[in-house]
């Protein structure tokens, strides 16, 4: 990738965030520019919690660029860097930290021009370009929009790609340098897309051995085609386990089924076991519809007092991936106490509700040690245990209440 700077050896990943790809019936629109930010909030430059702003990325529209974490001795160079790449795209030049993972966690917000007011796209896709590497240090990126469908852009890929918590994280696994910032070096590539997005989230790092090369970032919002994509079979908009007495109620919806297969819902004691509940075959030409499904486990004879249950997601050729992990607790009480565990978290925090809040509109508010709102989840219809990111969250002691509109209840946890 192209050398930035003679004096540090440095590569470049680009990260192209366009908005409104182009596909079935779907409106498109047009590019996002992101130039001459300023700080828009009493941080100081590069330090964690400074908010920038982006103004006129489109026609009434301003972008709010928060840092969120630097972990393991990543820092921030330059938040927009001008000059080479594409001036028009959101450019952070980032330090490697420490041997081993290091990165910055960004959370993107749209909001209306000249104020903090959240604006919804209605469609989102980010993509990844060129991630890239070399012996001693590999790119790593995380996109996280609460969901979406994630699409490799090479039928053999140099990269690896998890899904997990409605989050991908992409990794490096060549160790290949690619020159300059390509559009057309599909095997590195990835993107995530979804549906009404007002904000997100995004990661971007790298795993070193003895290497802390500052490398170039580019995030692109632009709307560009791209050539032999080969797409996940489907859009997994959520996943529910909600417990009824001797049985529980699973429900999940999707869309954008292409070529798809078959549902396996699968069902575990320990989270690594899995066995097969049932199978539920679908329709493979329901495209952009909404697909809406429910199953019933009766578990009067389970002798576990967790369950664990997941989708196995299949499409006519065999490929599959798997939705997140959604627990059962099967001895709960049902008192107005939430639980959290596991305590002291690190990056995923599960909070269970009592029995008698599940399928209510639900909040989740973490505050800090000074008593200040550092997060806000609203769920429409709350499973029995709920799973928030709490990764970026400093180390400390903190606070999560919970109401769900009528009844209140909180409980102490630290991260790590």
């Amino acid at each position: 990738m192209k050398t930035l700077y003679p004096t540090v050896k440095t590569a470049a990943v680009t990260f192209l965030l366009f908005i409104g790809f182009i596909f079935s019936s779907h409106l498109s629109f047009g590019q996002f520019v992101f130039k001459n930010s300023k700080i828009a909030n009493n941080g100081a430059d590069g330090a964690i919690g400074t908010v920038y702003r982006f103004p006129k990325i489109a026609a009434g529209i301003d972008a709010l660029v928060s840092i969120d974490s630097l972990v393991n001795g990543s820092s921030l160079k330059e938040i927009d860097q001008q000059g080479t790449g594409f001036n028009d795209a959101f450019q952070p030049r980032i330090q490697s930290g420490n041997d081993g993972v290091s990165y910055i966690v960004f959370t993107v917000r749209f909001v209306v021009e000249n104020t903090n007011t959240l604006k919804n796209i209605p469609l989102l896709t980010v993509t990844n370009l060129d991630l890239d590497g070399n012996p001693s240090l590999k790119e790593m990126c995380e996109f996280n929009m609460d969901g979406g469908i994630v699409t490799f852009m090479s039928n053999t890929p140099e990269i690896k790609v998890t899904g997990a918590d409605k989050k991908f994280l992409g990794q490096n696994v060549a160790g290949v340098e690619y020159p300059g910032i390509d559009t057309t070096a599909d095997a590195v590539m990835f993107k995530v897309r979804r549906a009404n997005v007002s904000r997100f989230t995004i990661r971007l790092g790298a795993i070193s051995n003895n290497s802390n090369a500052a490398r170039q970032y580019s995030v692109y919002f632009k709307d560009f085609g791209i050539t032999n994509a080969v797409s996940l079979p489907l859009t997994l908009l959520n996943f529910d386990a909600f417990l009824k007495t001797d049985k529980v109620n699973l429900s999940w919806t999707t869309t954008e089924q292409r070529n798809f297969s078959h549902f396996i819902l699968q069902r575990s004691s320990d989270a690594r076991n899995f066995k097969e509940v049932m199978m539920l075959m679908t329709d493979p030409v329901s495209i952009t519809s909404v697909n809406n499904y429910t199953y019933t486990d009766k578990i009067s004879d389970a002798n576990a007092t967790t369950m664990y249950y997941r989708l196995q997601m299949v499409d006519v050729d065999g490929k599959f991936q798997y939705s997140p992990i959604r627990m059962i607790r099967l001895n709960a009480t049902n008192n107005i106490t939430v639980q959290t565990f596991p305590n002291p978290a690190t990056s995923e925090l599960r909070v269970m509700i009592p029995a008698s809040w599940q399928e209510k509109s639900t909040v989740y508010e973490i505050y800090n040690s000074n008593g200040i709102l550092v997060s806000r989840t609203n769920v429409a219809r709350a499973a029995q245990v709920q799973q928030l990111n709490v990764q970026s969250l400093g180390s400390g002691n903190y606070i999560i209440r919970v109401t769900n509109g009528s009844e209140i209840s909180s409980s102490k946890f630290i991260k790590l």
